[in-house]
């Protein structure tokens, strides 16, 4: 490809030690790209945030990845005024886009127009994502994750694989007033060794992205949910008012996930943090990023949610470890929802009702090797020929050029 055609790319990033896969997807689709000259910078570090600021002088384009805004912005807010100055155009991928206190959308929302950033990624349907950030003066593109082909491939055959039914993810807490996700996961762990199948399903720990892609190659299906809440909010006034409640439930000492404390945790070595962590969940201090303190989701959810109205738009969305499971040739069971309208239910993936009634026909399709084989073939290579990150790149490319 022509020299000339590359775009000149500062790529901003936060790495340390996490178990976000997809922070690497996207940083390594980037720098591997034949369309974008990059240049990286890792803003944990202060030495490569201070370098950022005398590149972003030159840069035709700017990325700023999920990593500097999925759980804080600290690392990013340093280089406003450098941002503010810039000489190329600005897109930022947001992370965790559902409301958090201690993440906040409307903080998100805050940096966008501050910086006068030209583009907004947005996991979220298209829809959702122009309603979340209207008013920024950005234009949203619509950039849900992808697969990463290189590392989530089949390595083993459907019989080899000695689990049937495996899940690593982190549990949803009550501030989102969703409790899809852990509905799913708790059923398979309570239904499935009574149903025959071989289950490992742990909430607690995640795994590293090679640990992650082993895992998933040992398991001939996988269960989740889309990503996301029902009730996203541009301001995040209920996800506050859950905070105080929590706060006085939990008492004196319980640890801010967004506290000075929470931030030197980022430092230590990740089989530390986890560590820390079990030891908070026991502890008469607690973090209330893991403890909802004496208060269970479903009063969380008549105090707060009921009878409050969805949000206005599809607020649901694919997530990376959807791809992920097609790459290695995974079969899902897969509440039934939107997917972004890339997975359609019962083609891709085997389709749980809203209220789990049919988990029995579920399970039953599960356990069928020609119809366990054919969902997850047809994730495979939907994936692999629509649904790279190196797709996602070239049409990112192409929209930057025509714009």
């Amino acid at each position: 490809m022509p020299s000339e055609s590359r775009i000149n790319t500062v790529v901003l990033t936060v790495q340390y030690d996490t178990r976000s896969s997809y922070y690497l997807d996207w940083l390594e689709a980037f720098e591997r790209s034949p369309l974008f000259a990059v240049t990286t910078f890792n803003l944990f570090r202060g030495d490569q945030r201070r370098a950022a600021v005398r590149a972003l002088r030159e840069a035709e384009m700017v990325v700023v990845l999920h990593a500097c805004s999925a759980d804080t912005l600290d690392y990013i807010k340093p280089l406003k005024a450098a941002l503010k100055v810039r000489r190329g155009r600005l897109l930022m991928l947001i992370g965790n886009e559902y409301n958090l206190p201690w993440a906040r959308l409307g903080e998100k929302r805050d940096f966008l127009r501050e910086v006068g950033a030209d583009y907004a990624g947005t996991q979220l349907p298209l829809e959702a994502g122009q309603w979340l950030y209207a008013g920024t003066g950005v234009t949203v593109l619509a950039l849900p994750h992808a697969l990463n082909e290189r590392v989530f491939r089949p390595e083993k055959p459907d019989l080899s694989r000695s689990i049937d039914i495996g899940g690593r993810s982190a549990r949803y807490p009550a501030f989102i007033g969703d409790n899809e996700r852990n509905r799913v996961h708790d059923l398979f762990a309570r239904v499935g060794p009574s149903a025959g199948l071989r289950v490992d399903i742990d909430t607690g720990n995640r795994l590293d992205r090679s640990g992650w892609a082993r895992f998933l190659n040992d398991c001939r299906g996988t269960i989740g949910t889309e990503a996301g809440s029902w009730y996203l909010e541009q301001d995040d006034r209920a996800v506050l008012e859950i905070r105080d409640f929590l706060r006085l439930q939990a008492g004196p000492g319980a640890l801010r996930a967004d506290g000075s404390l929470h931030a030197l945790g980022r430092r230590l070595p990740y089989w530390v943090k986890t560590w820390l962590r079990g030891l908070l969940k026991i502890s008469p201090i607690g973090h209330e990023a893991f403890d909802d303190g004496k208060a269970s989701f479903d009063q969380i959810q008549a105090r707060f949610f009921a009878g409050r109205p969805y949000c206005p738009v599809y607020s649901k969305c694919i997530s990376s470890r959807h791809f992920d499971a097609a790459g290695t040739g995974t079969c899902q069971i897969l509440l039934r929802g939107r997917y972004n309208d890339i997975l359609a239910a019962d083609e891709h993936y085997i389709a749980l009702d809203p209220d789990l009634a049919n988990v029995d026909e579920a399970i039953a399709r599960f356990r069928d090797p020609i119809e366990r084989r054919r969902i997850a073939g047809a994730a495979y290579a939907l994936a692999n020929e629509r649904h790279t990150y190196r797709h996602r790149i070239a049409a990112l490319h192409e929209t930057l050029c025509s714009i």
